[in-house]
């Protein structure tokens, strides 16, 4: 009887562990030229977004990639190549700053935010360097961070 309870447990485990992976989700996020923000975004740009959901980077224009400039700790960095769709799933909580290599400059950023906004402090202070050397929309992390709840 023991040995029935203790197979009857795992096998909860495991459904509980399967529907918690179900609800998992992709969210598409377009590289374009111009959106209701401006030139050379990615739409949207603000994602809030649970651990075990996937990025998908969706390249609506030519001549754009995905690259992350900050993740937080434990997570992995990743570097597009131009005009590739991109899948990065989100593993840790925290805040994630990217760009497109091409258009970093011209302030094609993005934030996502995965669970608790855990690395908040470095996000804002390495989005306000990085606005900084931007030559337009250098209101686009400000912007997005303002989202963070």
């Amino acid at each position: 009887m023991a040995r029935v309870q203790a197979v009857a447990r795992v096998l909860a485990l495991f459904c509980a562990l399967g529907v918690a992976g179900a609800h998992a989700e992709d969210i598409v996020i377009r590289m374009v030229d111009a959106s209701p923000e401006g030139p050379l975004a990615f739409e949207p740009v603000f994602v809030k977004a649970r651990v075990g959901d996937t990025l998908v980077f969706s390249p609506s224009s030519k001549g754009h990639t995905t690259e992350s400039l900050l993740v937080p700790d434990g997570a992995e960095a990743w570097k597009s190549g131009y005009d590739k769709e991109t899948r990065i799933r989100l593993a840790k909580e925290g805040i994630y700053l990217y760009g497109c290599e091409a258009h970093l400059r011209m302030g094609m950023v993005g934030v996502v935010q995965v669970g608790q906004p855990v690395n908040l402090d470095a996000a804002t202070k390495f989005a306000n360097a990085e606005s900084a050397r931007f030559v337009m929309n250098k209101d686009r992390f400000s912007t997005a961070l303002a989202q963070i709840r």
